[in-house]
């Protein structure tokens, strides 16, 4: 799935303040990637000393640049779900100091 079927798809609003980056209400769809998505999914999850919550990563598209989905896993099991291009995706990645393709540190 691209960013831009994604896009279209759920109600998301923009991050203030990161360009290339929306979010979807809780209210709206809170459930997983998978769920999100409609079926399987490549997703990883990591752990970032910048999140209070553990982050689930799935790339849209064939790679990582294409952009993404990070998703948050709330403590009740809930997921608070970000869609990135792929500018704000690398951006934010950054941010959390997660690197997708090793070991989490960039």
């Amino acid at each position: 799935m691209s960013y831009e079927d994604l896009k279209g798809r759920w109600p998301w609003r923009p991050i203030h303040g990161c360009p290339g980056r929306l979010v979807l209400s809780p209210e709206a769809f809170s459930g997983s990637p998978e769920q999100l998505l409609g079926g399987a999914c490549r997703t990883i999850e990591a752990q970032s000393d910048f999140a209070d919550d553990p982050v689930h990563l799935t790339p849209l598209g064939e790679g990582w640049s294409e952009g993404g989905l990070i998703s948050y896993r709330k403590s009740d099991g809930r997921f608070v779900h970000t869609l990135n291009t792929g500018e704000g995706f690398a951006r934010k990645l950054a941010q959390l100091a997660i690197d997708p393709l090793g070991d989490q540190d960039i």
